[in-house]
């Protein structure tokens, strides 16, 4: 069948697929072509597909139904087509978009794989289409919202078509707004105030489940962080569902305000967002209000990476690297440090992050590297404390 532009056929997952194939050789951009391209697909999100299909596992474990699906931005397919391919069994799923070409090369997919029963392809505004699945029987077990920009014009409708103890994943990838570069654009996508300082992929994840949060306490849902992350250009959450007023109003107990020094690096929580002056003399900036809590269930990542012995050529992959970071960051501080801010602070050239993280751990600290960047830690030092730590390496 003629799909009127140039495609190839590659591999992800357990899954064979037909996407557009990009003109290289014109000098554009790759993340132009990608975006010009009459389907949206990106390689990179590879690793944020792993996780939706570890993720989906290990809730079909805990539920004794077979469950329904929805991704309402479905583009060519990718996700729809692996989650089949690559979860137990799914009894229906829902793949939207507004595009006729999008609809199109995903039914080729999905028949390209042998997929003939169970999905339902609709070509439908994403908000109508979970708007048209909001009644009791009609909600979903999983809905997954992976848009081009910001999740937050689909969170309510998204709420409103999750079964109760169902999941909802979001995907942001406006990293813009939320780690500062537009505050105004955060505040109004978000319902926060971003801070633009070393751990700001960290905020911004608390800017995002904040907003989940809040919506969801609307309807008397608590929702619950299972598993978040940043990686590459995005940040991803999965989040728990649960109705309960009470539920509701213990999670929004957690919502408060962070107040940073990018003097001296102190960092601290609040329930108010009063500026304040930092014991250096600077005043401090205020981010939020956010998400002060877990940003992921340690039980549940925990089963994530076991089953990675079921999806062997997951194993050694970035998913599983990250789940492995975001799981030893558990327990520790809201907030990261960045080793090279602390060089920078005592005037010493550039320290082997295992010397760094070795010489916190000697002076009686806690510390972990995060996922969040290569050189970051958390730990149960304060900043004036790792400063002393650091002052050891001018000696």
């Amino acid at each position: 069948m003629s799909k009127g532009f140039p495609t190839k056929i590659i591999s992800e997952g357990k899954a064979k697929l037909i996407v557009p194939k990009l003109d290289t050789d014109s000098g554009e951009p790759i993340q132009h072509l990608r975006s010009e391209a009459p389907v949206f697909y990106n390689p990179v999100m590879k690793t944020n597909r792993d996780t939706a299909v570890l993720a989906l596992r290990v809730y079909q474990k805990q539920t004794d139904h077979p469950i329904t699906v929805c991704e309402p931005m479905t583009g060519s397919g990718v996700r729809g087509v692996r989650l089949l391919l690559e979860t137990h069994e799914i009894d229906n799923i829902v793949l939207g978009d507004l595009s006729p070409s999008a609809l199109r090369l995903a039914r080729e997919n999905a028949k390209l794989n042998n997929l003939y029963e169970g999905v339902n392809l609709r070509e439908l505004d994403a908000n109508l289409l979970l708007s048209l699945h909001s009644y009791p029987r009609g909600r979903f077990d999983y809905v997954d919202i992976d848009p081009y920009g910001t999740p937050a014009p689909f969170i309510d409708q998204a709420i409103a078509a999750t079964k109760n103890r169902g999941i909802i994943a979001l995907t942001a990838t406006d990293m813009a707004p939320l780690c500062g570069v537009n505050k105004r654009a955060c505040l109004r996508k978000y319902g926060g105030v971003p801070l633009n300082g070393e751990f700001c992929h960290e905020t911004a994840l608390r800017l995002m489940t904040g907003a989940m949060v809040r919506q969801a306490a609307i309807y008397e849902y608590a929702a619950t962080p299972l598993f978040s992350y940043y990686a590459d250009h995005y940040i991803r959450a999965y989040y728990r569902i649960r109705k309960g007023a009470r539920r509701a109003d213990k999670q929004l107990t957690q919502m408060g305000y962070i107040k940073y020094c990018p003097t001296c690096l102190h960092r601290e929580t609040s329930e108010n967002n009063m500026v304040t002056t930092c014991k250096c003399g600077e005043e401090m900036k205020v981010g939020g209000p956010l998400w002060l809590g877990a940003l992921s269930d340690p039980m549940y990542v925990d089963a994530m990476i076991d089953d990675l012995e079921n999806l062997t050529y997951l194993v050694d992959s970035k998913a599983e690297s990250i789940m492995n970071l975001v799981k030893g960051e558990h327990g520790y501080p809201v907030g990261f440090f960045i080793i090279d801010y602390f060089c920078k602070q005592v005037g010493v050239k550039s320290i082997a992050t295992d010397d760094a993280l070795d010489a916190i751990e000697n002076s009686g600290y806690r510390v972990t590297r995060v996922h969040y960047d290569p050189r970051g830690f958390k730990t149960t030092a304060t900043a004036s404390e790792l400063l002393e730590v650091f002052k050891q390496f001018k000696k």
